[in-house]
Formats: structure tokens, sequence, C-alpha cells
């Protein structure tokens, strides 16, 4: 059953010594985009975790954002020397300024760039080992909520073949007539318009008419219509991305129904066309969110 591009996931969970949230959301987009968000010394991760997204899924905007906070006690440094100079900056502002109020140590706690954790390699992976735990049950969950989506999409757009079978089996039922109403049309409008005495070669007159007959003739058209219509069926009974191989025959199907409404010479079957046309428009706007 194909997938929609459309899914959200939050998971948080305590592990060992960290509290993670993860949080997974996918968007429509023509191919695969996918931004990280994490703590700064997980960045050297991030492709890691692209590379995790990628085995779930295949097309869409995804944004990941994934959040380690440590449970147990984590050595901090702290830069004096910055400290201090903030310091001095803080207090010459107050004296210059006439500001009653003293620095204190809070304000200093604002700096953050003064403050750094330390963490050695093997914490950053054992960090990143259980975020990354806790990234694959946010994806399965997105997954999951994809593929639900999926099942709505994929009902309506059976329903839309559906439709579009119907207008081209009523094309159809006028389509062997065609050529002969169009031949004899011609005749008569010949008839009609030249005098009795001009004599035509009867052999070169049935050539031409036949050759603007049969410019008029869609079977073919309808014949790969009948082919797209089933190729249609078979990719949304499959498992597996689809969007793309949609949106190309579509665009045949399109191609197809205009064919025929530059070749009919009839009101009937140009509504039909036009319906048809109609039908794939609406079609091509719902595989926008089929992955």
């Amino acid at each position: 059953m194909p997938r929609s591009m459309t899914g959200y996931a939050k998971i948080q969970k305590v592990l060992d010594y960290y509290k993670i949230t993860c949080e997974v959301k996918t968007l429509n987009s023509k191919g695969l985009t996918i931004d990280v968000s994490t703590n700064y010394f997980l960045s050297s991760k991030e492709i890691d975790a692209i590379s995790k997204i990628k085995e779930y899924i295949n097309r869409g905007k995804v944004s990941a954002r994934i959040w380690v906070k440590f449970i147990k006690p984590i050595q901090v440094s702290v830069d004096y020397s910055l400290i201090k100079t903030y310091y001095d900056t803080l207090s010459d502002i107050r004296e210059n300024l006439n500001i009653p109020v003293p620095v204190e140590l809070s304000h200093l706690l604002n700096f953050r760039d003064a403050f750094q954790f330390e963490f050695t390699n093997e914490e950053i992976d054992m960090a990143w080992e259980r975020a990354r735990e806790v990234l694959e049950e946010a994806l399965v969950e997105v997954v999951k909520e994809r593929k639900i989506e999926g099942q709505k999409l994929t009902k309506d757009l059976n329903s839309m073949v559906d439709r579009m079978e119907e207008v081209v089996n009523k094309i159809r039922e006028q389509a062997d007539e065609i050529p002969k109403v169009i031949a004899q049309r011609i005749k008569t409008n010949v008839k009609e318009l030249l005098p009795d005495e001009v004599e035509l070669n009867r052999e070169l007159f049935e050539s031409a008419v036949a050759l603007i007959a049969d410019r008029g003739d869609i079977r073919e058209e309808l014949v790969r219509l009948d082919s797209h219509l089933q190729r249609t069926r078979e990719l949304l009974s499959k498992d597996e991305p689809i969007g793309d191989m949609l949106n190309f025959i579509s665009q045949e199907i399109l191609r197809e129904f205009n064919t025929i409404l530059s070749k009919s010479r009839f009101t009937s079957v140009t509504n039909l066309a036009l319906e048809g046309k109609y039908l794939v428009s609406q079609f091509k706007e719902q595989i926008m969110n089929v992955e």
C-alpha cells in the first residue's frame, strides 16, 4: 500500500543516564530533504542520523529533533578569563550608567560560551547509541502514520481511476463510429458545395476522405489510456514508493485526453475528454502527497 508523505511522532525515554526526546515530522516534497537538529556535542553524529532516517523514508521533507539531557552530573570547564572580562565589562556599564544593581553571579551565568561541558568520545558514542534507539522508534511510528494516511489516499486515487475508466468507456462507445461519420459528412458537404457538372476523381476523393477520417480516429489513444490506467492500478497495489512513477503516468494520461480533445469533432466526445482532464488534475493534486 502506498504511503503518505505526511507524518509526525514524538518519543521521550529515559535510558541509562540520559533523558532523550526525539521528534520527527515529515511533509510533502518532490524529493527527500532531511534537517536534523541536536545537542552541540552530538553534531558529529548528524550524518549517522540522516543515514538512519533514509532507511525508513524515501521521499518527503523530514525534520528531526534529537535532544539528550544528562541525568548524572557531568564535568564542566569554566573559562575564568572570559568570565572576568564579562564581569569587568558589566561593572563598567553599571558605573557609567549609574545602575544601582550590583553585578551578580546570575548575570554571569547568561554567558554560556564561558561554560563548556567536557565529554569523552566514549561518552558521546554512548549518548548517541541511546539517542539512535529513540530515533528509530520515532521513525517506526512515523512510517505507521504515513501508511494509515496512505490507505486513505489509495482509496481516493482508486476511486478517481474508476471515474477515468468510466469516461474512457463512454468515449469508446462512440469511437468506432467517428471515422464513418466524418467520412459521410465530408461526402455530403462536397455534394452540397460542388455543382453537378463537376466530376471528381473518385479514387483520389475516397483516399482523401479516408485520410481525413483517419485523423479523427481516437481508438489508439483509448488503447493507450487503458494501458496507463491498468498500470496505475498495479502501482497503487504495491507497498513501495510510487509517487514519481504516478506523476509520470498522470502526465501520459493527460496527454492522451488532450489528443482526443484535439481530434474531437463531436460535442459529446469533447465534453467527456474535458471531464477526463479534470479528473487527471484532481489525481495529480492527490499524488503530490504520495511517497
